[in-house]
Parts: structure tokens; sequence; C-alpha cells
């Protein structure tokens, strides 16, 4: 029934729904589209990226709902997402990651993810401000499956990309990689566990970068590189914990058997 109504010229009819004030109609109709391969390059061809990324900015929830998930299915053609980055879409989105209420940060991070395939999606993704933080973010606290996403998408944002990785680092990701390489998903702890040799391998080719070797302080004694220093109070802080958990089980024993023998 879609490829009927692609046929049967339908588009120049949501063009025109598009100068009007029936939004909803239109993202509905766009979503229902989109989801049909071929119809794909027609829509992304036809006008109508600029409405839907403008729908991402609007206040009822379902018709920005019904935007997202057409820009995502969308962006799943290449040839689409340079008009979606035309669009403004990274803005929009980066909108939406860092609202208030966090809305949809999954659906947010797949349409990211599709663009940093790209190497002018990766770019405007990186030099938008605070995007990366928001991505850190939803790593550091968002579900496993938010975090799945997101060390996904910023393992495709550093691998090749030295500034990038040097950015990523900045955000203070190796506590919650180290966490999800260990309690996430297995596709999650999988990129976790990528994107930490990404960076013990950038730290290993390029030991003069003073970001990735061992740091003088004030008085002349050096410090840890960020990687390693991160890691290893990770560590030490499970360490202690299981140490911890150890003697109070001894603890406990020993006043068990106090009072057996009262």
């Amino acid at each position: 029934n879609k490829e009927l109504v692609i046929g049967a010229g339908v588009l120049p009819l949501l063009e025109e729904i598009q100068q009007t004030s029936s939004y909803e109609a239109g993202t509905a109709l766009y979503l229902n589209l989109s989801c049909l391969h071929e119809a794909k390059a027609t829509i992304g061809s036809s006008g109508a990226i600029p409405f839907l990324v403008g729908c991402l900015r609007l206040p009822k929830t379902q018709c920005r709902f019904d935007a997202l998930q057409a820009v995502y299915n969308l962006s799943t053609l290449e040839s689409n997402i340079p008009r979606l980055l035309a669009a403004g879409v990274v803005a929009n989105l980066a909108h939406i990651l860092s609202g208030s209420g966090n809305t949809w940060p999954d659906k947010v991070i797949a349409v990211l993810c599709n663009l940093a395939s790209t190497k002018q999606g990766r770019t405007e993704i990186i030099m938008f401000p605070g995007l990366l933080g928001s991505l850190a973010l939803v790593l550091d606290s968002g579900t496993q499956v938010e975090q799945e996403q997101a060390v996904s998408c910023l393992l495709s944002l550093c691998v090749g990309d030295e500034q990038c990785s040097q950015l990523v680092l900045q955000e203070g990701v190796v506590p919650s990689l180290v966490s999800l390489s260990i309690n996430g998903t297995s596709r999650g702890k999988d990129k976790a566990q990528k994107l930490l040799v990404h960076f013990r391998g950038l730290r290993e080719r390029d030991p003069v970068n003073s970001s990735s070797q061992p740091l003088l302080t004030t008085n002349g004694s050096t410090r840890e590189e960020p990687v390693e220093r991160e890691v290893k109070s990770v560590v030490k802080f499970k360490s202690k914990s299981n140490r911890l958990g150890r003697v109070l089980s001894s603890m406990w024993k020993v006043k068990s058997l106090s009072i057996r023998r009262f």
C-alpha cells in the first residue's frame, strides 16, 4: 500500500500540508512512508527533511516523536545525511538530548550514530557545544540500552580521530567505560572494551603528548595519565569494597561464635 501511495504522487500533497498547521498529520504520514526503504531517497529529495527537522522543536510530544522516528528512518540512507546536516539536525538533536526531561535519548543517539558514519556528520557532532558532554552523561547514568548506544556513538566518533578522542577523555568517561565493560549488555561491554583499548593505544602511540604521559605537578613530582589514574581509582574502589565485605563477614562470624558459646 505504501508503494502505491508513493506511486500515486502523494509527496506533492504532503508538501502542501507543510504549508498549513497540520504538522501532526504531515509527520505521521512521513513516518509511515519512511519505513519503506524504496521511499527514503524520494522523501529525502522532496523537501521533507527541513520540515521534519523543524518539527523536532515543536511543543507537541507526539509530533516530535513521529518526526524523530522519521528522521531516524531517513538517516539510515547515507545520501540523506548531507540534507539532514544542512537542515540543522545536529542542533535539534542536541536540544532534545540536553533537555530537562531528557526525552528519548536512545532514539536521539541512534540518529547521531547514523550521522557519525560520515566525516561531515562526525565533524558537526564533535564541534557542537555540549553534545559530547550530553553523550558522556548518558554513558554514565542512562539505562543499559542507552549506555550501549552512547558508547557505540562515542566509539564511531573517536576511532581515527585523535582530536575527538582527547575531547571525549576530557569529559571523564573512563570510569563509566570501565563500569560498562563489566556490567553492561554484551554489545555494550564489547564497545566499552574497544574504546578503552583505543584510548590506551592512543596513549602508547603518542607518548610525547602532554595529556598521554606522566605529568609534572607544581612541586616537580609526577602524576599519572588520566586514563590510567581513573581506571586504577575504579579498581581500587572495588578492591576496598571487597576487603570491607570480607572484614565485616569475619566480624559477624566471630560474633555469632561468641553468642553460641555464651
